[in-house]
Order: structure tokens, then C-alpha cells, then sequence
């Protein structure tokens, strides 16, 4: 109640009330804008259909390349790591092959740590999300990725597309 009074009273001060009552609008008629108006809306859209378009195709190539630089050099040092560990003679083909086994495994780490933190995200007091959609949705996703790599490899096999030259 208290909170409705200093709202009407508020309302009072900066717009009092009139006395006489407005008039009705007679009609309305509709008018065509002006053709530089058409003109300017028209290039405003197309200029904005054409950036979205080109945002929407541009990001995930840049996010897709940096991915792939990132995971590449990666893989091609830690490689040389392993291969010391594992008390084994760097040879070219063990290089290669240890670096496109390095390079799935940091595919399936780069998958399995969000949904290592999705699952731990329930452990939060407060949460943005309800766990059980936050849980559909990290484990959907999940599992879109998974596909996508597997697509990859199986098209990279039935096509003879060496490893080093997948994503």
C-alpha cells in the first residue's frame, strides 16, 4: 500500500492531471514515405542482412582454424615428450602416429571436460540453469561432437585422407 502511494503521488508531481479532455482523432490516413527514406531503409537492411550472413559464415571458419593451429601444435610437441617418456627412437612414422593419437585424444578431452563440468555444476548453490536441462543440453551437445568426429574419421578413411590432414 505504501508502495502505491509514493507511486501515484510520484505520478502526480510529474504529469498532474488536466482538466479538459483530449480530442479524438478524426482518422487515420496512410501515407507512403518518401523515396530517399525507401532508399536509406533499403540499403540499412541489405548492408545488415549481408554483415550477419557474412558473421555467421566467418566466426565458426576463424573458430574452426584456430582450433586446428591450436591442437596441431599441440600434439607436434607433445610428441616428441611422449615418445622420450615411452624410452622409444624418434622415427617419422612413429612421430606421425603417436601425433594423430594425440590429436583424438585432445579431440575427446576438448569433449569430455565440459561435460565433466556440466555434471559438476549440480554441486553449485545457485545455478542460472536447472541441472536436468544444463544436463540434456552439455550431454546433447556432447554427443553431436562425438558424431562429428566420428563422421570425420569415417569420411577421412573412405575418402584416403591422411590424418595429419584432418581437423
Amino acid at each position: 500500500m505504501l508502495y502505491f502511494s509514493v507511486v501515484q503521488s510520484i505520478a502526480l508531481l510529474i504529469a498532474p492531471g488536466t482538466r479538459h479532455q483530449a480530442e479524438p482523432s478524426h482518422g487515420f490516413t496512410f501515407t507512403l514515405p518518401d523515396t530517399p527514406k525507401i532508399i536509406i531503409a533499403a540499403v540499412i537492411i541489405t548492408i545488415t542482412i549481408v554483415m550477419t550472413i557474412y558473421l555467421l559464415v566467418r566466426i565458426p571458419m576463424n573458430i574452426v582454424k584456430t582450433g586446428n593451429k591450436i591442437v596441431h601444435k599441440t600434439a607436434e610437441t607433445m610428441a616428441p615428450i611422449v615418445i622420450k617418456v615411452q624410452h622409444k627412437k624418434d622415427t617419422k612414422k612413429l612421430h606421425a602416429r603417436l601425433t594423430s593419437k594425440l590429436i583424438l585424444a585432445i579431440k575427446l578431452l576438448l569433449v569430455v571436460i565440459p561435460i565433466a563440468l556440466t555434471a559438476a555444476s549440480g554441486l553449485l548453490e545457485k545455478q542460472s540453469i536447472d541441472y536436468p536441462i544444463a544436463i540434456v543440453v552439455g550431454c546433447g551437445l556432447a554427443g553431436f561432437s562425438v558424431a562429428f568426429f566420428a563422421f570425420q574419421y569415417v569420411l577421412a578413411g573412405l575418402l584416403r585422407v591422411k590424418m595429419p590432414g584432418l581437423w
